[in-house]
């Protein structure tokens, strides 16, 4: 992060995220990013992919990265219950 246009404006989002997280009744489980990448993981609950989306947009995420994949997923523990019945 050399850059510091981006610098200042990854340090804006991180500030904000939990704020913005809350307002779209997205939690942020965790979030990792590779040592030589310029990429960001985040593990995220939410109500449906929209608050995903609302989230990433207002902090900034979606302007100066990509989004390049949002995958729904679900405990195993859960598939198993509702295979069961």
């Amino acid at each position: 992060m050399f850059n510091p246009d981006v610098k200042a404006k990854f340090v804006a989002a991180i500030a904000k995220r939990d704020a913005v997280a809350s307002k779209f009744g997205v939690k942020l489980l965790s979030a990792y990013g590779p040592v030589v990448e310029h990429r960001i993981f985040l593990i995220l609950e939410a109500p449906t992919q929209q608050a995903v989306e609302g989230f990433l947009m207002e902090i900034g995420y979606a302007f100066w990265n990509d989004v390049e994949r949002l995958t729904q997923v679900q405990a195993v523990e859960d598939v198993v219950k509702r295979l069961m019945g």
